[in-house]
């Protein structure tokens, strides 16, 4: 064999061994195209945002009238009362409170005091004669006295979405009470309820 078909064989034999190399490495990159592969779409979220609104005796105006207590002619050892409804009419739990401010005479909580039940209704009337069943509540009022009426800023009650809560209210004058200073005098009570998330 001459040197230069020697030299054309070794030539060849590179060249093949190129075209080989070349043929595994396209093999070898066309592979990663074969992995299998999973894809997920993940959809459906969807957020409402709450609300609040409390109605006090079914109104759902921001004022409403509590007539029930109204009285003229109380007496020593009378009493008055009435109910009142308060209904979280709103998609979120909230909590609340009551303040009472006073105009006219100033009855001091001994003599007009006031009791605050759970009972739905009143014995022996609304208004004049009416009492109130059950146990006082706690964090109510003792008296129609300018401040708190039912809990405090401090001491709020929670009321979930939908639910009611119904408080008895009672007030009673004094037998005690001294007619030089309290008869024909006349009283009146603002309530107001807040509440917050």
């Amino acid at each position: 064999m001459s040197k230069l078909d020697l030299t054309r064989r070794l030539r060849s034999t590179r060249t093949k061994a190129l075209l080989s190399l070349g043929v595994v490495a396209a093999l070898g990159a066309s592979g990663t195209f074969a992995l299998w592969s999973d894809t997920v779409a993940v959809s459906g979220t969807s957020i409402t945002t709450g609300s609040i609104d409390l109605l006090v005796n079914g109104d759902a105006d921001d004022a409403v009238a509590f007539t029930t207590l109204n009285v003229t002619g109380m007496l020593p050892g009378n009493t008055t009362a009435g109910v009142i409804t308060v209904k979280n009419d709103g998609l979120s739990p909230l909590t609340y409170y009551a303040t009472q401010a006073i105009t006219g005479t100033a009855f001091p909580a001994g003599t007009l005091t006031v009791k605050l039940t759970a009972a739905a209704t009143t014995t022996g009337g609304p208004g004049l004669g009416g009492t109130c069943g059950g146990a006082t509540l706690a964090n109510t009022a003792g008296g129609f006295v300018a401040g708190n009426f039912i809990g405090s800023v401090g001491t709020q009650r929670p009321l979930a979405a939908g639910a009611t809560e119904t408080f008895c209210v009672q007030a009673t004058l004094d037998n005690a009470a001294d007619q030089a200073l309290y008869s024909n005098k006349t009283t009146n009570v603002a309530l107001t309820f807040t509440a917050s998330q």
